[in-house]
């Protein structure tokens, strides 16, 4: 059987890792329920629950990341614009 590679254009975690340094305060779960990176977009979007996004919030002073909040306020996700500047190697 033949050998097949995968790879993906960016690496999520890293990508949450280094966009939650950027953030002033993160109140956010550890706890991820599904990832999904839109690459023509370079937007990863971040579940950490399965609920209704009421509202979103920006989360630095670029605005790239940005928390989807839930009716109670909380952050039910993430959604990280300009992703692969984040993956890039500092």
């Amino acid at each position: 059987m033949a050998e097949t590679e995968m790879k993906m254009a960016i690496d999520p975690f890293m990508v949450i890792q280094k966009a939650l340094i950027s953030v002033k305060k993160p109140r956010i779960t550890r706890r991820i329920v599904s990832i999904d990176y839109d690459e023509p977009a370079d937007i990863l979007y971040v579940k950490f629950k399965h609920t209704k996004i009421v509202d979103n919030k920006p989360l630095d002073e670029e605005g790239l990341v940005t928390a989807s909040l839930d009716k109670q306020g909380e952050a039910a996700g993430l959604m990280i614009m300009e992703a692969s500047k984040f993956a890039a190697t500092s």
